[in-house]
Protein backbone atom coordinates (compact mmCIF):
# COMPACT_ATOMS: atom_id res chain seq x y z
CA UNK A 1 0.00 0.00 0.00
CA UNK A 2 2.02 3.31 -0.81
CA UNK A 3 1.92 5.89 1.88
CA UNK A 4 3.82 8.82 2.31
CA UNK A 5 4.77 10.82 6.24
CA UNK A 6 5.12 14.44 6.14
CA UNK A 7 5.78 16.67 8.68
CA UNK A 8 2.75 19.15 9.02
CA UNK A 9 -0.74 19.18 8.84
CA UNK A 10 -2.18 17.61 4.79
CA UNK A 11 -5.39 17.87 3.33
CA UNK A 12 -7.61 18.58 0.24
CA UNK A 13 -9.37 21.89 -1.12
CA UNK A 14 -11.34 21.98 -3.90
CA UNK A 15 -8.85 23.22 -7.53
CA UNK A 16 -10.80 26.23 -7.79
CA UNK A 17 -8.85 27.36 -4.63
CA UNK A 18 -5.57 27.14 -6.50
CA UNK A 19 -5.14 30.40 -7.73
CA UNK A 20 -5.43 31.75 -3.69
CA UNK A 21 -2.86 28.56 -2.46
CA UNK A 22 -1.12 29.86 -5.26
CA UNK A 23 -0.79 33.95 -4.30
CA UNK A 24 -0.80 32.45 -0.44
CA UNK A 25 2.21 30.11 -0.90
CA UNK A 26 4.70 30.40 1.16
CA UNK A 27 4.02 33.32 2.74
CA UNK A 28 3.36 33.58 6.94
CA UNK A 29 0.25 34.65 7.95
CA UNK A 30 -2.49 35.17 10.57
CA UNK A 31 -5.34 32.29 11.44
CA UNK A 32 -8.20 31.97 14.37
CA UNK A 33 -9.64 28.11 15.16
CA UNK A 34 -12.97 27.81 15.37
CA UNK A 35 -14.77 24.74 17.72
CA UNK A 36 -17.87 24.30 16.19
CA UNK A 37 -19.94 25.24 12.92
CA UNK A 38 -18.88 28.27 10.83
CA UNK A 39 -22.37 28.78 10.01
CA UNK A 40 -24.96 31.29 10.60
CA UNK A 41 -27.78 29.26 12.24
CA UNK A 42 -24.88 27.40 14.27
CA UNK A 43 -25.26 27.33 17.90
CA UNK A 44 -23.28 25.88 20.84
CA UNK A 45 -23.86 21.95 22.58
CA UNK A 46 -26.26 23.77 25.33
CA UNK A 47 -27.44 27.01 24.17
CA UNK A 48 -30.88 27.61 25.23
CA UNK A 49 -32.68 30.02 22.99
CA UNK A 50 -35.03 32.04 25.68
CA UNK A 51 -38.85 31.76 24.42
CA UNK A 52 -40.01 35.36 25.22
CA UNK A 53 -37.18 36.82 22.70
CA UNK A 54 -36.99 37.31 18.78
CA UNK A 55 -34.40 38.58 16.79
CA UNK A 56 -34.69 40.81 13.50
CA UNK A 57 -32.12 38.10 11.99
CA UNK A 58 -34.22 35.18 12.76
CA UNK A 59 -37.32 36.59 11.28
CA UNK A 60 -36.23 37.04 7.55
CA UNK A 61 -38.40 39.62 7.10
CA UNK A 62 -35.60 42.26 6.77
CA UNK A 63 -35.40 44.38 3.45
CA UNK A 64 -32.44 44.20 1.19
CA UNK A 65 -29.72 41.83 2.52
CA UNK A 66 -30.89 38.49 3.63
CA UNK A 67 -29.54 37.36 7.35
CA UNK A 68 -27.02 34.60 5.78
CA UNK A 69 -25.94 38.06 3.69
CA UNK A 70 -25.69 40.06 6.71
CA UNK A 71 -23.96 37.52 8.89
CA UNK A 72 -21.37 36.94 6.04
CA UNK A 73 -20.37 40.46 6.26
CA UNK A 74 -19.92 40.94 9.77
CA UNK A 75 -17.54 37.47 9.50
CA UNK A 76 -15.34 39.31 7.21
CA UNK A 77 -15.29 42.52 8.99
CA UNK A 78 -13.50 40.70 12.00
CA UNK A 79 -11.30 39.12 9.74
CA UNK A 80 -10.52 42.18 7.87
CA UNK A 81 -9.92 44.06 11.31
CA UNK A 82 -7.50 41.32 12.46
CA UNK A 83 -5.86 40.66 9.26
CA UNK A 84 -6.68 37.03 9.46
CA UNK A 85 -6.10 34.84 6.15
CA UNK A 86 -7.03 31.59 7.44
CA UNK A 87 -9.80 30.08 9.23
CA UNK A 88 -9.67 26.60 11.11
CA UNK A 89 -12.91 25.23 11.65
CA UNK A 90 -14.34 21.71 13.35
CA UNK A 91 -17.22 21.59 12.33
CA UNK A 92 -19.06 22.84 8.95
CA UNK A 93 -18.20 26.06 6.79
CA UNK A 94 -20.84 28.21 4.96
CA UNK A 95 -20.26 27.78 1.21
CA UNK A 96 -21.47 31.11 1.00
CA UNK A 97 -18.74 32.36 3.40
CA UNK A 98 -16.05 30.54 1.70
CA UNK A 99 -16.97 32.18 -1.54
CA UNK A 100 -17.26 35.99 -0.07
CA UNK A 101 -13.66 34.94 1.96
CA UNK A 102 -11.74 33.51 -1.25
CA UNK A 103 -12.73 36.80 -3.12
CA UNK A 104 -11.19 38.53 -0.18
CA UNK A 105 -7.50 36.32 -0.51
CA UNK A 106 -8.80 34.39 2.63
CA UNK A 107 -8.97 30.51 3.15
CA UNK A 108 -11.41 28.90 4.87
CA UNK A 109 -11.28 25.36 6.02
CA UNK A 110 -13.70 22.95 7.27
CA UNK A 111 -14.15 19.83 9.12
CA UNK A 112 -10.82 19.99 10.80
CA UNK A 113 -9.69 17.75 13.45
CA UNK A 114 -10.10 18.21 16.98
CA UNK A 115 -6.34 17.20 17.58
CA UNK A 116 -5.07 19.45 14.33
CA UNK A 117 -7.06 22.30 16.10
CA UNK A 118 -5.18 21.80 19.58
CA UNK A 119 -1.82 21.05 17.88
CA UNK A 120 -2.12 24.84 15.93
CA UNK A 121 -3.36 26.23 18.86
CA UNK A 122 -0.42 24.84 20.68
CA UNK A 123 2.04 26.16 17.80
CA UNK A 124 0.89 29.49 17.09
CA UNK A 125 -1.17 30.12 20.69
CA UNK A 126 -4.03 31.01 18.70
CA UNK A 127 -7.37 30.69 21.17
CA UNK A 128 -10.03 28.32 20.08
CA UNK A 129 -13.03 30.12 20.03
CA UNK A 130 -16.87 28.72 19.62
CA UNK A 131 -17.91 32.20 17.41
CA UNK A 132 -16.43 34.49 15.30
CA UNK A 133 -17.98 37.57 17.15
CA UNK A 134 -15.76 36.31 20.48
CA UNK A 135 -12.86 36.93 18.48
CA UNK A 136 -9.75 39.49 19.94
CA UNK A 137 -6.21 40.16 19.48
CA UNK A 138 -5.04 37.24 21.81
CA UNK A 139 -7.41 34.66 19.95
CA UNK A 140 -5.45 34.64 16.75
CA UNK A 141 -2.39 32.68 15.78
CA UNK A 142 0.61 33.51 13.27
CA UNK A 143 3.43 31.91 11.59
CA UNK A 144 1.25 29.87 9.24
CA UNK A 145 2.11 28.82 5.79
CA UNK A 146 0.38 27.10 2.98
CA UNK A 147 2.02 25.22 0.10
CA UNK A 148 0.61 22.99 -2.48
CA UNK A 149 1.64 19.09 -1.69
CA UNK A 150 2.74 16.95 -4.01
CA UNK A 151 3.28 13.11 -3.72
CA UNK A 152 4.28 10.50 -5.97
CA UNK A 153 1.04 9.27 -6.32
CA UNK A 154 -2.00 10.47 -7.71
CA UNK A 155 -3.99 12.26 -4.64
CA UNK A 156 -5.35 15.41 -6.60
CA UNK A 157 -8.97 13.45 -8.23
CA UNK A 158 -12.71 14.47 -8.45
CA UNK A 159 -11.47 17.95 -8.44
CA UNK A 160 -9.58 18.38 -5.34
CA UNK A 161 -6.25 19.23 -4.58
CA UNK A 162 -3.41 18.28 -1.83
CA UNK A 163 -2.08 21.01 0.17
CA UNK A 164 0.34 21.38 3.36
CA UNK A 165 0.05 23.80 5.85
CA UNK A 166 2.20 23.99 8.58
CA UNK A 167 4.14 26.39 11.08
CA UNK A 168 6.90 26.71 13.33
CA UNK A 169 6.69 24.22 16.04
CA UNK A 170 3.56 22.15 15.28
CA UNK A 171 3.68 18.66 16.60
CA UNK A 172 1.60 16.98 14.01
CA UNK A 173 2.66 14.47 11.26
CA UNK A 174 0.12 13.76 8.79
CA UNK A 175 0.30 9.90 6.99
CA UNK A 176 -1.37 9.67 3.35
CA UNK A 177 -2.50 6.31 2.39
CA UNK A 178 -3.55 6.01 -1.13
CA UNK A 179 -4.82 2.49 -2.96
CA UNK A 180 -5.98 1.99 -6.28
CA UNK A 181 -9.02 -0.10 -5.22
CA UNK A 182 -11.75 2.46 -3.01
CA UNK A 183 -12.78 -0.62 -0.91
CA UNK A 184 -9.88 -1.44 0.49
CA UNK A 185 -9.27 1.65 1.81
CA UNK A 186 -11.15 1.37 4.89
CA UNK A 187 -9.13 -2.24 5.96
CA UNK A 188 -5.95 -0.60 5.16
CA UNK A 189 -6.68 2.73 7.43
CA UNK A 190 -7.42 -0.15 10.22
CA UNK A 191 -4.18 -1.88 9.81
CA UNK A 192 -2.15 1.71 9.68
CA UNK A 193 -3.56 2.41 13.04
CA UNK A 194 -3.58 -0.83 14.76
CA UNK A 195 0.64 0.19 14.23
CA UNK A 196 0.78 3.01 14.91
CA UNK A 197 -0.92 2.53 18.37
CA UNK A 198 1.68 -0.79 18.68
CA UNK A 199 3.85 2.27 18.62
CA UNK A 200 2.99 4.22 20.47
CA UNK A 201 2.57 1.89 23.28
CA UNK A 202 5.93 0.15 22.47
CA UNK A 203 7.42 4.08 22.95
CA UNK A 204 5.36 4.90 26.42
CA UNK A 205 6.50 1.63 27.98
CA UNK A 206 10.14 1.65 26.59
CA UNK A 207 11.11 -1.67 26.19
CA UNK A 208 10.09 -4.03 23.61
CA UNK A 209 10.19 -7.72 22.88
CA UNK A 210 11.61 -9.51 19.92
CA UNK A 211 9.04 -10.50 17.56
CA UNK A 212 8.68 -13.06 14.72
CA UNK A 213 8.74 -16.34 17.54
CA UNK A 214 11.85 -15.43 19.49
CA UNK A 215 10.42 -14.64 22.38
CA UNK A 216 8.12 -17.71 22.08
CA UNK A 217 11.21 -20.17 21.10
CA UNK A 218 13.24 -18.48 24.38
CA UNK A 219 10.48 -19.36 26.37
CA UNK A 220 10.06 -23.08 25.31
CA UNK A 221 14.05 -23.43 25.30
CA UNK A 222 13.70 -22.34 29.13
CA UNK A 223 11.05 -24.47 30.13
CA UNK A 224 13.10 -27.30 28.69
CA UNK A 225 15.65 -26.56 30.66
CA UNK A 226 13.55 -26.23 34.14
CA UNK A 227 12.09 -29.43 33.16
CA UNK A 228 15.10 -31.47 32.88
CA UNK A 229 16.13 -29.65 36.18
CA UNK A 230 12.91 -30.81 37.71
CA UNK A 231 13.62 -34.42 36.56
CA UNK A 232 17.07 -34.45 37.91
CA UNK A 233 16.14 -32.95 41.23
CA UNK A 234 13.90 -35.88 41.84
CA UNK A 235 15.75 -38.47 41.04
CA UNK A 236 18.14 -37.47 43.89
CA UNK A 237 15.52 -36.34 46.27
CA UNK A 238 12.62 -38.14 45.62
CA UNK A 239 14.17 -41.79 45.19
CA UNK A 240 11.73 -44.54 47.02
CA UNK A 241 9.08 -41.83 47.67
CA UNK A 242 5.38 -42.77 49.10
CA UNK A 243 3.07 -40.41 50.22
CA UNK A 244 1.56 -39.69 53.53
CA UNK A 245 -1.03 -37.85 54.83
CA UNK A 246 0.45 -34.83 56.39
CA UNK A 247 3.21 -34.03 53.53
CA UNK A 248 1.31 -35.59 50.17
CA UNK A 249 0.64 -32.32 48.71
CA UNK A 250 4.15 -30.38 49.18
CA UNK A 251 5.52 -33.87 47.99
CA UNK A 252 3.37 -34.30 45.02
CA UNK A 253 4.55 -30.67 43.97
CA UNK A 254 8.09 -32.11 42.95
CA UNK A 255 6.27 -35.04 41.70
CA UNK A 256 4.36 -33.45 38.83
CA UNK A 257 6.36 -30.21 38.36
CA UNK A 258 8.80 -32.10 35.92
CA UNK A 259 5.35 -33.20 33.66
CA UNK A 260 3.49 -29.42 34.10
CA UNK A 261 6.34 -28.12 32.61
CA UNK A 262 6.85 -30.71 29.79
CA UNK A 263 3.30 -29.84 29.13
CA UNK A 264 3.97 -26.02 28.68
CA UNK A 265 6.66 -26.67 26.96
CA UNK A 266 4.48 -28.80 24.72
CA UNK A 267 2.02 -26.27 24.16
CA UNK A 268 4.73 -23.64 23.33
CA UNK A 269 5.87 -25.95 20.72
CA UNK A 270 2.77 -26.82 18.93
CA UNK A 271 2.21 -22.83 18.90
CA UNK A 272 5.35 -22.35 16.71
CA UNK A 273 4.59 -24.77 14.66
CA UNK A 274 1.57 -24.03 13.70
CA UNK A 275 2.86 -20.72 12.85
CA UNK A 276 5.66 -22.35 10.71
CA UNK A 277 2.50 -24.26 8.67
CA UNK A 278 0.44 -21.31 8.41
CA UNK A 279 3.47 -19.53 6.98
CA UNK A 280 4.06 -22.09 4.32
CA UNK A 281 8.04 -22.38 5.81
CA UNK A 282 7.66 -25.59 6.29
CA UNK A 283 6.01 -28.30 4.10
CA UNK A 284 4.29 -30.08 7.11
CA UNK A 285 3.69 -30.19 10.56
CA UNK A 286 6.16 -32.73 10.92
CA UNK A 287 8.83 -31.18 9.61
CA UNK A 288 8.62 -28.03 11.41
CA UNK A 289 8.72 -30.11 14.37
CA UNK A 290 11.52 -31.26 13.94
CA UNK A 291 13.23 -28.44 12.73
CA UNK A 292 11.53 -26.56 16.22
CA UNK A 293 13.41 -29.40 18.36
CA UNK A 294 16.25 -29.38 16.29
CA UNK A 295 17.22 -25.76 16.99
CA UNK A 296 16.00 -25.98 21.14
CA UNK A 297 18.27 -28.82 21.60
CA UNK A 298 21.10 -26.32 20.15
CA UNK A 299 19.80 -23.43 22.15
CA UNK A 300 19.82 -26.01 24.99
CA UNK A 301 23.52 -27.14 24.64
CA UNK A 302 24.89 -23.76 23.88
CA UNK A 303 24.05 -22.74 27.53
CA UNK A 304 22.85 -19.49 26.25
CA UNK A 305 19.29 -19.81 25.02
CA UNK A 306 19.62 -16.02 24.37
CA UNK A 307 22.39 -15.45 22.81
CA UNK A 308 21.63 -18.16 20.80
CA UNK A 309 18.45 -16.67 19.76
CA UNK A 310 19.94 -13.34 19.31
CA UNK A 311 23.55 -15.44 16.61
CA UNK A 312 20.30 -17.00 14.69
CA UNK A 313 17.45 -14.19 14.37
CA UNK A 314 18.98 -13.51 10.51
CA UNK A 315 17.78 -16.78 9.56
CA UNK A 316 14.09 -15.81 10.90
CA UNK A 317 11.64 -15.88 8.11
CA UNK A 318 7.78 -15.54 8.12
CA UNK A 319 8.50 -15.47 11.89
CA UNK A 320 9.91 -18.39 12.77
CA UNK A 321 13.77 -19.86 12.20
CA UNK A 322 14.54 -20.87 8.62
CA UNK A 323 17.41 -22.13 7.49
CA UNK A 324 17.36 -20.66 4.01
CA UNK A 325 17.87 -17.29 4.60
CA UNK A 326 20.88 -15.26 4.49
CA UNK A 327 23.08 -15.06 7.67
CA UNK A 328 24.53 -12.16 7.50
CA UNK A 329 22.14 -9.91 10.34
CA UNK A 330 22.39 -6.96 8.58
CA UNK A 331 19.96 -7.90 5.55
CA UNK A 332 17.04 -8.56 7.85
CA UNK A 333 15.05 -6.61 9.47
CA UNK A 334 13.84 -6.87 13.25
CA UNK A 335 10.49 -7.22 13.95
CA UNK A 336 9.71 -6.36 17.18
CA UNK A 337 6.07 -6.64 19.29
CA UNK A 338 4.72 -4.91 22.69
CA UNK A 339 5.00 -6.44 26.01
CA UNK A 340 2.21 -5.40 27.84
CA UNK A 341 -0.25 -7.31 25.14
CA UNK A 342 2.01 -10.20 25.19
CA UNK A 343 2.12 -10.32 28.46
CA UNK A 344 -1.08 -10.28 29.56
CA UNK A 345 -2.06 -13.32 27.01
CA UNK A 346 0.25 -14.96 28.21
CA UNK A 347 -1.47 -14.32 32.16
CA UNK A 348 -4.51 -15.42 31.06
CA UNK A 349 -3.80 -18.87 29.28
CA UNK A 350 -1.26 -19.59 32.26
CA UNK A 351 -4.62 -18.09 34.47
CA UNK A 352 -6.67 -21.25 32.60
CA UNK A 353 -3.73 -23.41 33.16
CA UNK A 354 -3.87 -22.78 37.12
CA UNK A 355 -7.30 -22.92 37.20
CA UNK A 356 -7.36 -26.69 35.89
CA UNK A 357 -4.83 -27.93 37.91
CA UNK A 358 -6.77 -26.60 40.93
CA UNK A 359 -9.73 -28.34 39.80
CA UNK A 360 -7.91 -31.38 39.17
CA UNK A 361 -5.93 -31.43 42.75
CA UNK A 362 -9.65 -30.48 44.44
CA UNK A 363 -11.12 -33.48 42.95
CA UNK A 364 -7.93 -35.74 43.77
CA UNK A 365 -7.40 -34.44 47.33
CA UNK A 366 -11.48 -34.77 48.18
CA UNK A 367 -11.21 -38.79 48.03
CA UNK A 368 -8.82 -38.48 50.97
CA UNK A 369 -11.33 -36.93 52.91
CA UNK A 370 -14.65 -38.04 52.11
CA UNK A 371 -16.55 -40.66 52.97
CA UNK A 372 -17.14 -42.68 50.19
CA UNK A 373 -20.07 -44.93 49.77
CA UNK A 374 -20.75 -48.13 46.94
CA UNK A 375 -24.62 -48.75 46.63
CA UNK A 376 -26.00 -50.66 44.44
CA UNK A 377 -22.71 -49.75 42.11
CA UNK A 378 -23.27 -46.20 42.30
CA UNK A 379 -20.19 -44.14 43.72
CA UNK A 380 -21.41 -41.69 46.31
CA UNK A 381 -18.79 -39.23 47.10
Amino acid sequence: MPRTVTRGYITVVPTSSSALIKELQDQPFRVILIEGDLTQSYRHLGFNKSGNMKSMLDSGKLPGDSAEELWTKSVLQVLVQFDVNLVLAQGSVSEHLTEKCMHSKRLVMGSVSGHVLQAFAEATRAVPVAYVTQVNEDCVGSGVSVTFWTSPHDTNRNNRMAILLKTEGLNLVTAVLTCPVSAQMETKEDRFWSCVHRLYHALKEEKVFLGGGAVEFLCLSHLQILAEQSISKENHACSGWLPDSSSWMASSLSVYRPTVLKCLASGWHEYLSAVMSNTATHPSSVEASTFIQHHVQNATNSGSPSSYILSKYSQLSGGVFHSGVSDNLELVPRVYDTVTPKTEAWRRALDLVLLVLQTDSEIITGLAHTQINLQDGVLFL
